[in-house]
C-alpha cells in the first residue's frame, strides 16, 4: 500500500539486464535531453575514445568484431560499455530538466560532454 492507503505491486517485473537494455536506455536518455541523431553518433564517438583510446572503426577492427554489433566485441569492452553508459544515463536523467541550450548544436555538445566525463571517470576503473 501507498501512504493514501491504495494498493499496488510491491515490485516491479524482473527482467534480465544486458547490453540491448542499457544501450536503449542510455540512447532514451539522450533524447529525454532533447539530442538529435548526431548527439547519439557523437557520444559514441567520445565515449569510444576515452574508453579505449581508439576509434570506433579501430575498436571493431582491432577486435575482429563486427561494426555495429557489440556483442561480437570482447566481453571486456561490453562491459566497458555497459557500465559507463548506465552511469551516463543516471547523469543525464538527472540533468534532463536543466541540459537545456539554445541551439540543437550546443544541446548536442552538452550531451556528448556529459558522456566523455562519465568515460573519463569509468576509464580510471579499467585495468587497461
Amino acid at each position: 500500500m501507498d501512504l493514501l492507503g491504495q494498493s499496488q505491486e510491491l515490485t516491479p517485473p524482473r527482467k534480465r539486464v544486458d547490453g540491448a537494455i542499457v544501450f536503449r536506455r542510455f540512447t532514451n536518455s539522450i533524447q529525454a535531453n532533447g539530442g538529435d541523431e548526431d548527439a547519439y553518433q557523437n557520444s559514441i564517438v567520445e565515449e569510444t575514445r576515452e574508453l579505449f583510446d581508439c576509434e570506433v572503426d579501430e575498436l571493431y577492427q582491432g577486435t575482429g568484431a563486427k561494426r555495429g554489433r557489440r556483442h561480437t566485441l570482447p566481453q571486456a569492452a561490453q562491459e566497458a560499455y555497459m557500465v559507463n553508459e548506465s552511469l551516463s544515463a543516471n547523469e543525464l536523467e538527472r540533468l534532463e530538466v536543466s541540459i537545456g541550450g539554445e541551439t540543437q548544436r550546443e544541446v548536442n555538445e552538452r550531451i556528448q560532454a556529459v558522456v566523455k566525463q562519465q568515460a573519463k571517470q569509468t576509464r580510471k576503473w579499467l585495468p587497461w
